[in-house]
């Protein structure tokens, strides 16, 4: 993804301050970026215009057709284009609705450029390796794998489409669905590695920023206690069900002890918001005793 000027993002907000800032900061990034008022004059551009898109980023909130109607008409498209929504303290339940149909990630207002920026980057590569997806996938009767990697987020990405390649081509769900599957995976991971073998609390991200937390992971990644430590996966695919199991090498947490997300006071907050995301995608999710087991499954989705 060096070349970014190749990738043409569509800010949409009719708050004219918040688009001048993506666009500025996103278009100093290298990206191409369309800002547009409202949601129905985009989809008149995509109508129209044969301007490829890859990218929308959209307010949940808008004057007229709002975010989740926006989701609705761009799932319906021949090639659908991931959607990052921007919501506010109060639009918990939309957020939540807005992941159900599909939004790849939601990220709150006021928002931090630099966070943003890299949650962006993040949804265009997963997209651009998606594209790469082996057809053979479709022949396959079952398939069983244990994945065994280090702790380095930067190749949750990679792992999590990798677990997921198959789903589509084997008609156990749409290419959305997959998608979201992916999320939950990454999502999954990074707990494991950041908060099992790293054992770092998610406090540290509430009191001191991303930046912080960021600098704890490389630190702690040095260290002789906990630099070794391995997560593995293990990914059992049949034609009704996918299931994995993610085990960190830490000492374990209580989960039952997790804030709920779906608490207007807790929505936000770092803590839980990874659980939050797999338990909207997921059908079945559960820890071992110690709670550095975490078990994912999905049924066949029938439509």
């Amino acid at each position: 993804m060096d070349n970014l000027s190749q990738y043409t993002l569509v800010v949409i907000d009719d708050e004219e301050g918040i688009r001048y800032l993506l666009q500025k900061g996103l278009s100093q990034l290298g990206y191409k970026v369309i800002s547009i008022e409202n949601a129905e004059d985009f989809l008149y551009m995509l109508k129209e215009n044969e301007t490829k898109v890859d990218l929308i980023i959209t307010d949940i909130k808008l004057r007229k057709m709002d975010g989740i109607e926006l989701l609705r008409n761009i799932n319906m498209l021949d090639e659908p284009i991931p959607v990052l929504i921007i919501t506010g303290q109060g639009g918990i339940e939309d957020a939540i609705k807005a992941l159900r149909y599909g939004a790849s990630d939601y990220v709150r207002k006021p928002f931090d450029i630099k966070e943003l920026a890299s949650i962006v980057k993040d949804i265009l590569r997963r997209k651009q390796e998606a594209l790469i997806s082996d057809e053979l996938g479709k022949y396959l009767i079952n398939q069983k794998m244990t994945i065994c990697i280090p702790v380095d987020h930067t190749i949750c990405n990679v792992v999590s489409y990798m677990l997921i390649e198959n789903l589509t081509p084997m008609g156990l769900c749409n290419r959305t669905t997959s998608e979201n599957i992916a999320l939950s995976i990454r999502e999954a991971l990074e707990n494991a590695m950041f908060h099992g073998n790293l054992e770092i609390s998610s406090e540290v991200v509430q009191e001191n920023g991303i930046r912080a937390f960021y600098e704890e992971v490389e630190k702690r990644k040095k260290d002789e206690r906990y630099k070794d430590r391995k997560v593995t996966i293990s990914q059992e695919l049949t034609k009704d069900f996918v299931e994995y199991i993610i085990e960190d090498e830490g000492p374990g947490f209580d989960y039952n002890s997790l804030p709920d997300p779906r608490n207007p006071d807790n929505f936000f907050k770092y803590t839980g918001r990874g659980i939050l995301i797999m338990n909207i995608h997921m059908d079945e999710i559960d820890w071992n005793k110690e709670g550095n087991i975490i078990r994912l499954r999905k049924y066949k989705v029938t439509r």
